[in-house]
């Protein structure tokens, strides 16, 4: 099974950290912003390992837009 690496950005860590340690309920805005976020699972090209990033959601019409 593929090991989880947190990012090495502190801002990026703690944010996954926060969303997932409150179940949902919290980390949901990028940051001070108040923009949607949402935390994308994939996998890591090189390293075949987890990674978690919060992605902001913006809805466009009836269309979403994920901005990295």
């Amino acid at each position: 099974m593929a090991t989880y690496i947190p990012s090495p950005r502190d801002w990026v860590r703690e944010q996954v950290e926060l969303y997932e340690r409150s179940g949902g309920t919290q980390g949901t805005t990028l940051r001070d912003t108040g923009l949607p976020v949402i935390i994308v699972t994939h996998t890591g090209h090189k390293t075949g390992a987890i990674r978690k990033t919060p992605l902001m959601r913006v809805k466009d019409g009836a269309n979403y837009v994920l901005v990295g």
